[in-house]
């Protein structure tokens, strides 16, 4: 076994630089020792009662020092976890009331300047009997670079929401990597689909790429039925998953250990994250989150792994992700719909035509709704493809009605005017001044009932009447209706000279049909006066 000895200058500048302020791995790449060889000084300097913000050690202490690095019987010192009494309060009340990690506390008893060994820490508290009984566990094998991610959704806190003005729950979305135990927390308001994507394409832009395989947990944005065996996942997280390419493997409902890596990192997210900070509102939670994954959670060294878990997944993981093409996903909206009588369906309080040869009034249809288009599906085929319509808005199209009922059903007057045009140029002049004046959708009916007379009366009889209605400037349908049941449209023009008709038996002149008295102008005004 090969023994290595450390000098004492060595020794004296490692405890140097840690009374300096440095941290460990800042003195193990300083100095050229091992983070371990760093830490047994230092652990072995404060049993000596050296302090990073007291006096340097002297003769004593350092001889004693140097007797520590030399094989064989050493120096007895005093034990670390006698350093732990006087804050036996603090601690109980740090484990049992506020719940902090062991970590945690470890860092707080830093900051006080009493460094203490992890190991040191969990005996003493166990010893005291303030953990909780945990049950045995089985490790999960592992796993090969780039391979799974577990994502879990964990309540955090009360923050302001600026939109509302009121404290609103926090949500966070948390994914870990399996392999390099680097992770990514997105705090958020609601786990709906939009929400749960918007979070998952800032952790693909966080980590620069995809996972092959999501273990994640059965929330009803992603999954439509729990299933033990086959599980079914929603249409909209399933086109997203298919699309960005990787594989999604639901938990079991109320299976923990089916993602433990994510389980147990979101309890480390809510204490070493969230308690103790301020946020002003999502956005700057979201900004301190990012840093805190990179500066925080990726630059711990895991108890685990015992790595550093930024280093691995920037050695071993990053390159063996699946590629993202940084472009935005455009979420989807499945709803099913039912066809209304009038061959429309209603999405987001707006109206879309359907074809009413392939879907007839009363089936079930599928509809997927993003920010530009409206795609209707019967039966697992898209049967229309509508802009995207606002709130009240409306988008038809005339080739869905029925052929024997479009003209009913579309009441538009720029439509009846074109089927009046195609009857006749007088029709389609008459339907151009019936529908002029501004209100013309009240005189739809009269102009719908103007096209059923030319399949009545036939367009060349409808046109020659409507070219003599127009010629005294009729323009009434229930008297175009008159000309055509008493065939006057065959009659000439009344504009031309006819042939004056015989005198009849009881013809008279027009002054027989005045009832005014026309009084004597000779008469004087006595002779007018009443007596």
């Amino acid at each position: 076994m090969v023994y290595m000895e450390v000098s004492q200058v060595e020794i004296q500048e490692v405890l140097r630089r840690w009374q300096a302020g440095d941290s460990g791995r800042a003195i193990a790449r300083a100095t050229g020792l091992s983070r371990s060889t760093v830490d047994k000084y230092i652990r072995a300097a404060q049993a000596l009662g050296l302090r990073r913000d007291g006096p340097p050690p002297d003769e004593v202490q350092m001889l004693a020092l140097v007797q520590h690095n030399l094989p064989g019987p050493r120096q007895t010192l005093a034990p670390s976890i006698d350093l732990l009494v006087p804050f036996a309060e603090r601690i109980q009340q740090w484990v049992q009331r506020e719940g902090l990690q062991l970590t945690r506390i470890q860092e707080l008893l830093d900051g006080q300047g009493y460094l203490v060994p992890y190991t040191t820490l969990y005996r003493f508290v166990s010893k005291q009997g303030w953990l909780a009984s945990h049950q045995t566990t089985v490790r999960m094998a592992d796993t090969s670079p780039g391979e799974v991610a577990e994502m879990d959704f964990g309540r955090l806190g009360f923050i302001a929401d600026p939109t509302t003005g009121r404290r609103r729950l926090l949500w966070a979305l948390v994914v870990v990597l399996v392999y390099s135990r680097h992770s990514f927390v997105w705090p958020l308001f609601q786990q709906t689909l939009a929400d749960v994507i918007e979070g998952l394409e800032a952790t693909w832009a966080f980590f620069c790429g995809i996972p092959h395989r999501l273990v994640l947990d059965n929330f009803p944005a992603a999954i439509a039925g729990a299933d033990l065996y086959q599980p079914r996942l929603t249409r909209g997280f399933l086109e997203y998953a298919q699309h960005r390419g990787f594989l999604v493997d639901p938990a079991r409902v109320r299976h923990p250990q089916d993602k433990p890596h994510v389980e147990r990192h979101m309890f480390y997210v809510q204490q070493r994250f969230f308690k103790g900070g301020a946020f002003l509102d999502l956005a700057h939670c979201r900004r301190q989150a990012r840093e805190w994954c990179l500066g925080v959670a990726g630059q711990r060294h895991h108890g685990t792994t015992h790595r550093v878990p930024l280093v691995v997944f920037q050695d071993e993981e990053r390159s063996v992700l699946l590629p993202w093409d940084g472009e935005p996903y455009d979420v989807p909206d499945w709803h099913e719909a039912t066809v209304h009588p009038d061959h429309h369906i209603a999405y987001r309080y707006a109206l879309y035509s359907v074809p009413s040869t392939r879907c007839r009034p009363g089936a079930g249809v599928e509809v997927r709704g993003d920010s530009k288009v409206v795609r209707i599906y019967y039966r697992g085929e898209c049967i229309k493809v509508h802009p995207r319509q606002p709130r009240g808005g409306r988008s038809t199209d005339p080739a869905d009605y029925p052929a024997e009922r479009t003209a009913y059903a579309l009441r538009s007057p720029l439509y009846i005017q074109r089927q009046a045009s195609e009857l006749g140029p007088a029709v389609g002049e008459f339907a151009r001044r019936l529908l002029s004046g501004p209100l013309p959708w009240a005189w739809l009916r009269q102009g719908q009932k103007l096209l059923r007379m030319g399949d009545r009366y036939t367009a060349a009889r409808l046109d020659t009447a409507c070219q003599r209605a127009l010629s005294v400037d009729l323009v009434d349908v229930r008297r175009l209706e008159r000309i055509l049941l008493e065939a006057l449209e065959a009659e000439a023009d009344p504009a031309e000279p006819a042939t004056p008709a015989p005198p009849g038996r009881f013809a008279r002149p027009g002054s027989a049909f005045a009832h005014q008295q026309i009084p004597d102008l000779a008469t004087t005004s006595s002779e007018r006066s009443i007596p």
